[in-house]
């Protein structure tokens, strides 16, 4: 029992470093960006530019982070790590597609609902809710505490948005938030990791 304990801790520790090098907060940052501006386009559907960051992401932790740390690291299982990049983007797509549903798409007509006593925008507090929600359960399945914080960034700018504020507010809040942290960590990581020739060529 207490070794599979230990076995757990290790693998959640290897998932963090994996993820500690702000890619998946720049192409999280960098898909609500566009699709703010999707809305703020008046798009219907989210447009190209909203999904090519999100399939970069496989090719990018490919090419910066795992030549840095090395498969040993990280638990040395190469399908793991493959795992650790797929549910993410598959994530992003889930996200995406909800809130093509309810905020572009508005298919359950949400601009002309509201249930609450207090009058606002119901589908802007809807919108910054599966954001909030989403990030949320992101931090908790990676493990990764800063989502946390992304989340809450997300609610408390969809509670502000739901009175006076254009609806892609909490989106580009979110986004920027999102961009200049990973871009952090980002720096951050390199710095720590740089890239070990041997190591490279050992990985190809």
């Amino acid at each position: 029992m207490a070794e599979k304990k230990n076995n757990i801790a290790l693998k959640i520790k290897a998932l963090q470093l994996f993820h500690q090098d702000g890619l998946i907060d720049i192409i999280s940052g960098a898909v609500l960006l566009n699709f703010g501006l999707d809305i703020l386009n008046k798009s219907e559907t989210t447009s190209l530019y909203t999904w090519i960051p999100i399939l970069l992401l496989s090719s990018l932790k490919n090419k910066t982070t795992v030549p840095r740390l090395g498969y040993d690291s990280l638990g040395g299982d190469k399908q793991q790590i493959k795992r650790w990049t797929f549910f993410p983007a598959a994530g992003m797509v889930l996200v995406m597609v909800v809130l093509g549903i309810f905020i572009l798409g508005d298919r359950i007509d949400l601009r002309d609902a509201n249930i609450l006593p207090i009058p606002g925008n119901f589908q802007n507090l809807i919108g910054s809710f599966i954001l909030a929600v989403s990030l949320f359960a992101a931090g908790l399945l990676i493990h990764l505490k800063r989502f946390y914080i992304y989340a809450t960034v997300a609610l408390g700018a969809g509670l502000i948005n739901y009175f006076f504020l254009p609806i892609y507010f909490p989106f580009f809040l979110t986004a920027g938030v999102m961009l200049v942290n990973g871009a952090r960590l980002m720096i951050t990581f390199t710095r720590a990791y740089p890239i070990n020739d041997e190591r490279k060529n050992n990985e190809k």
